[in-house]
């Protein structure tokens, strides 16, 4: 036998050593930038061009598409929106060569005045300033449009959803106008010209597939092209349905098969009570919205976004309309995973899962994208009520490997990733729909850039959510959630790996009155070494309380607004106790969120005296937003008390992404404190100037280390964002 030189096996494992380390995996994203779109309009779908450097979103609330230039991705350049005529633009794209955009618009699907939608096409030679070649007249009620391009042809294929919505703007399911898709093959040096052939879905074709519902109303929702751009598959979302379609030839589509997007069963959380139990029996259609070709290996399967669309007395069943996550399918229809619960417990782990939805349709996973990026087949899921992107890894299709939950603007719906920049850079974009809101993440081969400033909130074993109060004992941070959980609870943060960009919640301290769990609307705390004080906010016969517990949650007094408050100063509603701080003196110090009188300028700091059980208030002077101060009202959010006598108070307005003004520190100073008097405050630190801060609620705030800290109370759900404001300056 000839033997092998030992240089030569030394050489061999070397090349495998290298040749393995060359393939590069995904194993981090960060967040580039969150933009605002100008003036409080929306976010829908968002395209981009190929080399990544343009991004185009559907704005339906102000007919428009905008555009922004994100040449730096970390600093969004806004450009001249294109105006879409009295339309509702409802979805665009972007041909692979970046030479045009095409945006479906809805121009009333109304039962009485049902108008064709139109289909409008821009020559993107100058990307910043795109110029209108003409529409093309396509079906009622447009949704998504998704480009086929082959053989130097380009088809822009549209879902015609075709609600048939009532005079209320509800949609119907009577089968009075049924859906289809368009197929139109583009003609862009004469859109006029362009040829239009559409799909439609017989009702006949439909009853031969068990499980379809609404057989006699198809309403076609979301369209996705397959790799070899030879089909397209297209969700029925309320007929629980999935269509494959032929278009070999894109002026003959054919039908090649239907199937039933099926039902999932697992335990989940089907009760709107406060608390996070996900043990109870569930069965649901998954009434897929969102679609996406995905490959995983060499193989191509479908992936669902199955958010539900119908009511769950429909039926009479009691199976549960939408299948609450992300599945996947073969190319014939039959499942091959599905993320069950896995999705919905690490969201409730990250702060991110919606109780309020629990009885209905909870994260309403709703759109869905494959990409590979790096050496990574990759599928990215949004959820509209836990607000975030989810990011799987596709290396086995049956058990795809959840790699992290990314928080986005309130109720994402669209989202693209873009992989073809110059400067190597891999972006995963969403354009928000609840708050106007455009989120641009990074992918990355290697590790996080941690951010000791903005830490994430995560739990091993804790569902929280909806931090509403914060302070400390000058080594962790405590805080409370409102009512969006119930019994109420104390949650400690363990800050130690706050400088690595990680807080977790370690300890949940249940509250309890009289030995059994009590419910508070806790919007504020404060740590002493005797115990915590705490205010739960209500209205005058809620009981706004303050109230005193030990380190262990037992409750051990109660302390309501004196009576006469109310019938000297007015009924607060629901705007009461907002924060809770003690002094170095003994006296607690209260915010209270607008005062008594809704309307007037101040709202109100109440001092407590522990001793002689006594109530005082003062006038703290509101700013007025500029644009809405009815709308966009003015409130106080939480009071910390420094040792120099110092209050600061979190003042923020209702604005969130492109209508904030207001989310500010100020100070006042305790010493001029007197009953009945007006206040003096002065700015301490502006958070929407400083940090860019898109959120709305900015609710808890405390000093620790000499750093303001303060946290983003997200209503049950969604993006809870943490941040080290730094130093407090000196007065």
């Amino acid at each position: 036998m000839r033997k092998i030189p030992l240089l030569a096996v030394c050489l061999f494992f070397a090349w495998l050593f290298f040749s393995a380390g060359a393939f590069a995996h995904v194993q981090s994203f960060n967040l580039e930038s969150h933009y605002a779109v100008p003036g409080g309009g929306v976010a829908e779908i968002v395209a981009g061009t190929p080399d990544g450097l343009f991004l185009y979103y559907t704005n339906a609330s102000g007919s428009k598409v905008g555009i922004l230039d994100i040449s730096d991705p970390k600093k969004p350049i806004t450009g001249t929106d294109i105006s879409i005529s009295e339309a509702e633009p409802t979805s665009a794209s972007v041909t692979s060569d970046g030479k045009y955009l095409v945006v479906a618009a809805r121009n009333g699907d109304g039962l009485d005045k049902p108008t064709p939608g139109s289909l409008y096409i821009y020559d993107l030679a100058d990307r910043a300033s795109p110029r209108l070649l003409g529409q093309v007249e396509i079906g009622i009620g447009p949704d998504s449009v998704a480009l086929a391009e082959r053989d130097g042809k380009v088809a822009a294929v549209v879902a015609i959803e075709d609600e048939e919505t009532d005079s209320e703007g509800e949609a119907t399911m009577d089968g009075k106008r049924a859906g289809r898709v368009d197929v139109v093959t583009l003609n862009f040096e004469n859109p006029s010209a362009s040829k239009v052939a559409s799909v439609e879905f017989p009702k006949a074709t439909l009853d031969a597939v068990s499980g379809v519902n609404f057989t006699a109303d198809p309403q076609p929702e979301f369209v996705a092209i397959h790799p070899n751009q030879r089909e397209f598959a297209v969700t029925l979302q309320e007929n629980n349905a999935v269509a494959i379609v032929d278009i070999e030839n894109f002026e003959s589509p054919k039908i090649k098969t239907i199937f039933c997007a099926g039902t999932t069963e697992r335990q989940a959380d089907l009760q709107k009570d406060g608390k996070v139990n996900f043990t109870e029996a569930f069965k649901a259609r998954r009434e897929p919205d969102g679609i996406a070709y995905v490959k995983a290996g060499n193989q191509v399967y479908l992936a669902l976004a199955n958010e539900g669309d119908t009511a769950l007395k429909t039926f009479g069943d009691n199976v549960y309309s939408g299948g609450r996550g992300v599945s996947l399918h073969g190319l014939d229809g039959k499942p091959v995973w599905d993320s069950g619960l896995e999705l919905e417990k690490a969201a409730s782990l990250l702060g991110h899962y919606p109780d309020s939805r629990s009885n209905s349709r909870s994260l309403e996973v709703e759109g869905v994208i494959g990409a590979s990026l790096y050496d990574d087949d990759l599928m990215m899921a949004v959820s509209e009520r836990g607000s975030f992107i989810a990011v799987y890894r596709l290396n086995d299709a049956s058990q795809p490997e959840l790699l992290t939950i990314l928080p986005t603007g309130i109720s994402p719906e669209g989202v693209t990733v873009l992989a073809g920049r110059a400067d190597g850079k891999k972006l995963i974009v969403t354009a928000n729909e609840g708050d106007g809101t455009v989120n641009i993440y990074s992918a990355s081969d290697g590790p996080k850039t941690a951010d000791p400033n903005s830490p994430t909130i995560s739990s091993n074993n804790i569902a929280w959510s909806a931090l509403s109060g914060f302070t400390t004992d000058g080594r962790d941070i405590y805080s409370v959630p409102d009512n969006a959980r119930s019994p109420s609870f104390i949650w400690k943060l363990d800050m130690k790996e706050a400088q690595n960009g990680r807080v977790e919640i370690t300890q949940e301290i249940p509250l309890k009155k009289d030995g059994a769990p009590v419910a508070y609307d806790l919007e504020g705390i404060c740590w002493t070494k005797e115990g915590f004080w705490l205010v739960s906010e209500g209205a005058e016969s809620a009981g706004n309380l303050l109230i005193f517990a030990n380190h262990d949650g037992t409750v051990q007094t109660e302390y309501p607004l004196p009576a006469e408050f109310f019938s000297k100063y007015g009924d607060s509603k629901n705007y009461g106790f907002e924060g809770v701080t003690a002094a170095s003196d003994g006296q607690i110090y209260a915010a209270f969120q607008r005062g008594f009188n809704l309307d007037g300028p101040n709202a109100a700091i109440l001092r407590f005296d522990p001793a002689a059980k006594q109530w005082q208030t003062a006038w703290y002077p509101l700013d007025v937003h500029s644009k809405d101060p009815k709308k966009f009202w003015m409130g106080l959010s939480d009071i910390c008390a420094l040792d120099d006598g110092r209050l600061l108070v979190v003042e923020r307005d209702k604005g969130l992404g492109g209508t904030i003004e207001v989310k500010k520190i100020y100070s006042i100073d305790s010493k001029t404190f007197a009953n009945e008097k007006q206040l003096e405050k002065k700015l301490v630190y502006d958070i929407f100037k400083e940090k860019n801060l898109l959120l709305e609620k900015v609710e808890s705030l405390c000093v620790l280390d000499g750093n303001m800290w303060i946290a983003i109370d997200n209503d049950g759900a969604g993006w809870t964002q943490m941040l080290n404001l730094g130093p407090v300056p000196k007065p």
